[in-house]
Order: C-alpha cells, then structure tokens, then sequence
C-alpha cells in the first residue's frame, strides 16, 4: 500500500523580510521628531538668523548699562544723603562753640580757653568745610525766603534797612547747592518818626 505525506495548502506566502524603504520610514522609538535645534519656527534645520541674534545682544547689553548706572545713580544719592544727616547733627555742635566763644569774649575768660575752643571750632569747621559745606551768613543781605527764615522784625528808621537784615541769631548752611539749615535772622521794618508834641501855649 502506497502512502503519500499531506501537502500544505497553497495559497499566498508572507514576505521574509521588510524592504530597506519600508525600514527607514518608521521612525525610530523615543527619537526627537521636531526640529533641530537652533532651527527658525517652520524650518527644519535651519540655523538661527546671526542679524536676530546680534539685535538680541545689543538689547541685553542697553539694558545692563542702563541698570548698572541706575544703581550707581542710587549708590551717590544715599551716599549724599547720609552725610548730609552727618552734617545737620554737627551744625548744632558748632552754634554752641560760637555761644561759648561769644560768652567767654564778653565775660574776658582765660585767654587760652578762649584760644583753645577756638581751635576746636576751627578744626569742626574744616571737617565741614571738607564735606562740601558752605556758611551763609546773612547780616546787612536783603531778606530772601528761600535762604533765611525770619525769626523777629527791628523797627529801623532809615530806609535803606527797610527789609534789610539786621541781626542773625544762627548762621545758615548748603552743601551741594542744597540748602541744609536757612539763616535764622531778624529783619529791620521802617518806623515812622515820632513827630514832637505840640506844646499848648497859655496866655
């Protein structure tokens, strides 16, 4: 008896192997699939405009020295400010050496005290003198608001003295250009003079 092996059915085979077209085109897993870096907006790997890049520096650069001179600004403004704190409490401390100084001349005191609290308000005034300051000192000026404060008015009867100063009770003081203390002053006001009284005559 003759036996025969079952035959497989026919029909279609499946491909052995995928083509090397099919292969590049299926991207890889966990591969980037946007553009490249540096690349424009709808490019793909284009480098970056170098005219875009420079116009970019030169912004960062304007703004860097704009704040680099606004802290510098910031910087000589406190530093302006603290010593003119500095200066207005020492300015107390020299009207009273002039007071001594005044008190000891009117009451002949020992010549070398007196020659000694002179020395020491030399010495303050040059180290105000050194941060800029400047005395003003007002006696025979007009009177100006913007520098003196006016304290009392003197009744005077000449007119030339007639809004004039007359007497200065502290001095003033501006450092900078900026004024730290108005001269504090009495100003002269005209007075009429008094006309001589009729004497009645009696017969």
């Amino acid at each position: 008896m003759v036996t025969t092996e079952p035959r497989e059915p026919a029909g279609p085979q499946p491909a052995a192997s995928a083509s090397a077209s099919d292969v590049a085109a299926d991207p890889v897993p966990g591969a980037a699939t946007g553009p490249l870096p540096g690349a424009r907006p709808g490019t793909l790997g284009e480098a970056a405009d170098p005219a875009v890049d420079r116009q970019a520096a030169l912004r960062a650069l304007r703004n860097l020295e704009a704040t680099e001179a606004r802290l510098e600004r910031n910087a000589r403004r406190e530093a302006e400010e603290t010593r003119g704190k500095l200066v207005q409490e020492l300015l107390p401390v020299l009207d009273n050496l002039d007071r001594t100084i005044r008190a000891a001349q009117a009451g002949r005191s020992d010549p070398a005290l007196l020659e000694g609290v002179h020395m020491v308000r030399q010495q303050l005034e040059g180290v105000l003198r050194g941060y800029g300051v400047e005395r003003i000192d007002a006696i025979g000026q007009r009177f100006d608001p913007a520098i003196h404060e006016a304290i009392g008015m003197i009744g005077v009867d000449d007119p030339q003295r007639h809004g004039a100063i007359v007497h200065q009770a502290e001095p003033g003081y501006r450092m900078a250009g900026r004024l730290l203390r108005p001269a504090k002053v009495s100003v002269g006001k005209l007075v009429a003079p008094q006309q001589p009284r009729a004497v009645p005559y009696w017969r």
